[in-house]
C-alpha cells in the first residue's frame, strides 16, 4: 500500500469549519487514503496568531502540493485587502476553474445551463491597483491623464488601474486551454471587453488567440462579456467553457453557478505550476456560522476535484455521484429544500452521502 495523499486542510472563517468537516468526513470515505494537514489563514488566524496568511501555511501548502479551502474573511486590520487574492498570488495560483452544472433535485429554471469558467488569476482590476481620490497616485494618475488630453478628471475622482499581461495571458490561456483537452472539452469561448478597452482586454484577447493554435482539437472563439451574461441566460446551452480575465471570471461565474442552482452547489479550484488549493466558492456566511444549517456540497464536490486532480478519477467520480444520489433523494439543506421537504443539516448531509458512498 503506498503513502496517503497529503492534503492540507484550511477549515476557513465562518460556516467554513462546518463544510470542510463534511467534506474532510465524505473524503475519508470516497476509498483513498488522506493524510491531512490542518492549518488557518484568514480573519480567525490573524485573531489568534496576528498574521493572517502565515508563511509557514504556504510552505505546507507547497510542499504538499493540495490544499482544500474553506472560505476565509480578510481583517480590517491585515496587510492586504484579500487574503483569498493574496493566497492565489503567494503561490502563483494564476488559473481559476469553476464548473456550474445542474445536479437533480436542485431548482432550477436552467437545466441546461452547465458551463466551466476558467478564469486568469494575474493583473486585472484585482491588482491592488485602487486608489480614493484624496491619494497622492490618484492625483498623480489624474494630472497625467489631463496632460494627455482625458476629459478633466476633479479631485473626487478615484481611480483604478487594469493591467493585464501578454505573458500572464499567453501563460493562463495555454493553462485553461489544456485543461478544456484534458477534461474532454471541445469548445471554449474566450471573454472580453476588447472592443471597448482595447489596451487590457485586447492583450488578453490577443494573447488567447496566439495560443488557439496550438490546441487545433479545440474550438476556440470569442464573446463580448455582456454578450456571453446575456447569452447565459437566454441559451445556456451555448457555451461549454469560458476564459475569462479575473474580473469578468469572477462576476460571470457567479452567473453561471445562479443558473444551475446556487452558490451552495459551487466548486472551485485554483491551479499553479507547483501546487493548487480547492475551495467552495461561497462566503462565510457569519450569521449561520456554528449552526450547522450551511450547505456542504460546494466544499464537498471541490473535494471531487482535488480527487481528480490528483489522479484519482474513479474516487472523484464516486464522491459526485454520491451527492448526486442524496440530492436526488431530496436529501438537502436549508438553502435548497422547498416544497415540504424538511432541511438537513450540514452534518446530516454529509452522512447522507457517505451512505451512498459504501
Amino acid at each position: 500500500m503506498g503513502d496517503p495523499l497529503r492534503v492540507c486542510l484550511i477549515p476557513g472563517d465562518g460556516v467554513g469549519p462546518e463544510v470542510a468537516a463534511a467534506a474532510r468526513q465524505v473524503l475519508d470515505a470516497s476509498g483513498v487514503r488522506l493524510a491531512w494537514e490542518v492549518h488557518e489563514i484568514g480573519q480567525t488566524a490573524y485573531q489568534r496568531t496576528g498574521e493572517a496568511l502565515p508563511e509557514t501555511v504556504l510552505e505546507a501548502i507547497e510542499e504538499c502540493g493540495l490544499a482544500l479551502k474553506g472560505p476565509v474573511n480578510t481583517s480590517r486590520d491585515a496587510p492586504f485587502r484579500s487574503v483569498n487574492v493574496a493566497l492565489r498570488e503567494r503561490l502563483d495560483l494564476f488559473l481559476g476553474a469553476r464548473p456550474c452544472r445542474p445536479l437533480a433535485g436542485v431548482p432550477t429554471l436552467f437545466p441546461d445551463a452547465g458551463v466551466t469558467v476558467l478564469r486568469m488569476h494575474d493583473g486585472d482590476l484585482y491588482a491592488g491597483l485602487d486608489y480614493a481620490p484624496g491619494d497622492p497616485t490618484a492625483a498623480a494618475i489624474r494630472r497625467t491623464l489631463a496632460e494627455a488630453g482625458a476629459a478633466r478628471l476633479g479631485d473626487d475622482t478615484g481611480v483604478s488601474v487594469k493591467p493585464i499581461s501578454a505573458v500572464a495571458a499567453e501563460r493562463a490561456a495555454r493553462a485553461a486551454l489544456a485543461w478544456a483537452r484534458a477534461n474532454g472539452r471541445e469548445r471554449v469561448t474566450v471573454v472580453h471587453k476588447a472592443n471597448v478597452m482595447r489596451g487590457s482586454d485586447g492583450v488578453f484577447l490577443a494573447a488567447a488567440q496566439s495560443v488557439a493554435p496550438l490546441f487545433p482539437e479545440l474550438a476556440v472563439d470569442d464573446c463580448l462579456v455582456d454578450r456571453a451574461c446575456a447569452d447565459l441566460v437566454r441559451r445556456p446551452g451555448r457555451f461549454e467553457v469560458l476564459f475569462a480575465p479575473m474580473l469578468y471570471g469572477d462576476i460571470v461565474s457567479d452567473l453561471a453557478a445562479a443558473l444551475c442552482g446556487g452558490l451552495g452547489i459551487a466548486p472551485g479550484a485554483n491551479l499553479g505550476e507547483r501546487c493548487a488549493v480547492f475551495e467552495a466558492v461561497h462566503g462565510t456566511a457569519p450569521r449561520h456560522a456554528g449552526r450547522e444549517t450551511a450547505n456542504p456540497v460546494a466544499m464537498i464536490l471541490s473535494g471531487a476535484l482535488l480527487l481528480r486532480h490528483a489522479g484519482e478519477e474513479g474516487a472523484a467520480a464516486r464522491v459526485e455521484q454520491a451527492v448526486t444520489g442524496a440530492i436526488a433523494d431530496r436529501v438537502l439543506t436549508a438553502d435548497l429544500a422547498s416544497d415540504g421537504v424538511e432541511p438537513r443539516s450540514t452534518g446530516a448531509m454529509a452522512d447522507a452521502i457517505v451512505e451512498r458512498l459504501r
